[in-house]
């Protein structure tokens, strides 16, 4: 999967948005929260990509306008950029070799990536690495810190870049072939939840055009605790 990215002049705010669909049996999309694509705050001209969110404002509503029941069903798709494994500095257009590292060290980053030290120069500063293991999601043009090392070596880090990032998807299902009497509304509550950059909610029924969904959501540039320092 691929996630969608909003490009705006300024940071967005949010936007109430109403979703309705004819459930089919193929799964649809109708919440798909993208990232953002911001300048920073300031003088300069850089720009920055910046996590989305979606929260839930309504229970959604499945209505059958058929004479025969219909099922219904609901999954998340959740979507997580990770680092990808095995790239070497050279797919890296900046990092911050630190000090006093040695080869062989096993330097872990803020988001549990693991990176092998392959060369260092004489200050044991890291001149040539691999990444051994991914960590948790990040986003692109996130600057990632050494928090531990197998040796002494401090201060390295990495610039994530869109080229050293995968999307991997993983699904969720909320409910699963919820029954839908003819000529009547079923609540699904779901009103109340987040979900963010990355993450798609979608719907299935056994029968074409049988279900109509609706729901709200408002959706927008999410709030960040830690703001990335771009020079």
């Amino acid at each position: 999967m691929s996630i969608r990215r909003i490009v705006t002049e300024q940071a967005p705010s949010a936007k109430p948005v109403g979703i309705t669909v004819s459930a089919t049996t193929d799964w649809q999309t109708v919440i798909d929260v993208p990232e953002y694509d911001v300048p920073v705050v300031g003088f300069g001209t850089q720009r920055r990509i910046a996590p989305g969110v979606a929260e839930i404002s309504s229970p959604m509503l499945a209505s059958n306008k058929d004479t025969e029941t219909g099922k219904v069903s609901v999954r998340i798709i959740r979507g997580l950029k990770h680092i990808v494994q095995n790239q070497t500095q050279t797919d890296y257009a900046v990092f911050q070799g630190g000090i006093g590292h040695q080869v062989g060290d096993e330097i872990t980053l803020e988001n549990s990536t693991v990176i092998d030290v392959v060369a260092v120069d004489a200050n044991g500063s890291v001149t040539e690495f691999s990444v051994q293991e991914s960590g948790s999601s990040v986003f692109a043009e996130t600057n990632i810190t050494q928090v531990f090392s197998s040796g002494a070596g401090v201060d390295f880090s990495i610039t994530v870049q869109i080229e050293n990032l995968d999307v991997d998807a993983a699904t969720f299902s909320l409910v699963n072939q919820v029954p839908v009497e003819p000529f009547d509304t079923f609540v699904i509550p779901f009103n109340g939840q987040f979900l963010s950059t990355g993450d798609q909610l979608q719907v299935l029924a056994d029968q074409n055009d049988r279900v109509d969904i609706m729901i709200s959501f408002t959706e927008g540039q999410a709030e960040e605790d830690d703001l990335p320092i771009i020079s």
